[in-house]
């Protein structure tokens, strides 16, 4: 049985329902609950590191898909009661047509490809994949040919969700040009991570997590 969804920042109900079909791709443990004047992201329970930035990476899906709706999002992290405590809120920040960027990032995250045949020259995706987690407020540092470490400017909640958010985006970048980024499939020791980079890193950079280059 199809459950109907309510329009939401003037789209349609089935334009909704399309929106966080798109957003919910790849993604457990986000919640979305869908109002007139915004489209609140609820994490699950345990209110983990892990459901936050699964959050970041369902609110990137879900900004990208409302930008190919002509609709540019507002989002607020955390807040508060004004959004039932969600952990994101977007409501409508106005109207504007998809550029070709926003275009290649949906048709990465449609067709979710994974091209990968070789290493590509580091100086061929360097530039573009440290501009899409600059985009998110985080920092790309290439930790070796083929790993690398998606680190934000402070600590906390918000701090991941952001991270989930700049993680996505690299990834969906790295899918425009055909080949694959992903996290690391080892547990990472981010505590140990942290403080083996802090010499290079200093202070100001938060190591979130490893994403390596390649087929996993």
């Amino acid at each position: 049985m199809t459950i109907a969804v309510p329009g939401s920042l003037g789209l349609a109900g089935e334009d909704v329902r399309a929106v966080l079909a798109l957003a919910r791709d790849s993604v457990s443990g986000v919640r979305f609950e869908v109002r007139p004047e915004q489209i609140e992201l609820h994490t699950s329970t345990p209110h983990g590191r892990e459901t936050r930035v699964a959050c970041g990476v369902a609110l990137l899906n879900v900004r990208l898909a409302l930008q190919g709706h002509g609709i540019r999002p507002l989002v607020t992290l955390l807040p508060g009661p004004s959004a039932h405590d969600s952990a994101a809120a977007i409501r409508l920040g106005g109207y504007q047509e998809p550029n070709p960027d926003v275009l290649a990032l949906l048709h990465s995250l449609r067709t979710n490809r994974r091209a990968w045949t070789a290493f590509p020259e580091l100086a061929s995706w360097r530039g573009l994949l440290s501009r899409a987690a600059e985009v998110e407020r985080a920092w790309l540092h290439v930790r070796s040919g083929t790993e690398l470490v998606l680190c934000t400017f402070n600590q906390g909640a918000a701090a991941e969700i952001r991270a989930g958010q700049a993680m996505q985006r690299v990834i969906l970048t790295a899918g425009t040009m055909g080949f694959d980024v992903s996290p690391a499939v080892a547990a990472v020791d981010l505590s140990a991570l942290r403080a083996d980079l802090r010499q290079c890193l200093g202070s100001t950079l938060v190591p979130q997590m490893v994403l390596r280059l390649g087929a996993q």
